[in-house]
């Protein structure tokens, strides 16, 4: 055997080799990835039982929650107390013009002065009254409302915490939330809730 042909059988032999260690490093590095990438899918964050979503009727609520009705309540007295103070004042007004009308034809002009002045003052000072009353029950009914708002959702994180939901929303006929399966629905549930968290904050 020459020269020649030692150096073409030792040049195939290396590339043989070559190639059986490429294909022994690839399969190698192949089958030591497997488990590794089994292991970061195993550990992605799975969403196994999907959103806890559930709902309540705020009008359902709003009617049988204990809180909202003494809210309620709370502001259509003062809306009364407010309105009886203008009528009070009204009645005056209109006692004073029918006075004036009748006896208008036997008073001098300066009496009739005197009078029609009267009146305009108590006309203005009814006008006065019912801006200051009005201004003030809308102050009251925000701030109010305000309180209903914030301690009604105060109590609202803590039942859906404990609860287990992600989220709770709120719907009513015309609100936003078109349609909702009844099976989500747990009003009563929070009403009863509510209601406890309620009377354990007097």
């Amino acid at each position: 055997m020459t020269k020649s042909t030692h150096q073409i059988l030792y040049i195939i032999l290396f590339v043989l080799l070559a190639v059986l260690y490429f294909i022994q490093f690839s399969s190698s590095s192949n089958t030591e990835n497997i488990p590794t990438i089994e292991k970061e899918l195993k550990i992605q964050p799975l969403n196994e039982g999907g959103l806890n979503i559930a709902f309540v009727n705020s009008d359902t609520v709003s009617k049988y929650y204990e809180f909202a009705k003494k809210i309620q309540k709370t502001l259509t007295t003062k809306r009364s107390e407010a309105e009886g103070q203008i009528k009070s004042k009204y009645f005056a007004y209109e006692s004073l013009v029918q006075e004036f009308e009748k006896a208008s034809p036997i008073m001098g002009d300066r009496e009739k002065m005197e009078k029609a002045q009267k009146i305009r003052l108590l006309e203005q000072e009814i006008m006065q009254v019912e801006q200051q009353l009005s201004e003030q029950v809308s102050r009251q009914e925000l701030e109010l409302t305000q309180s209903y708002i914030v301690k009604t959702n105060d109590y609202m994180q803590e039942i859906g915490k404990t609860l287990g939901y992600d989220y709770v929303m709120s719907y009513r006929v015309g609100g936003a939330m078109l349609y909702a399966n009844e099976r989500h629905d747990i009003t009563n549930e929070i009403i009863k809730l509510l209601n406890k968290r309620y009377e354990s904050s007097k």
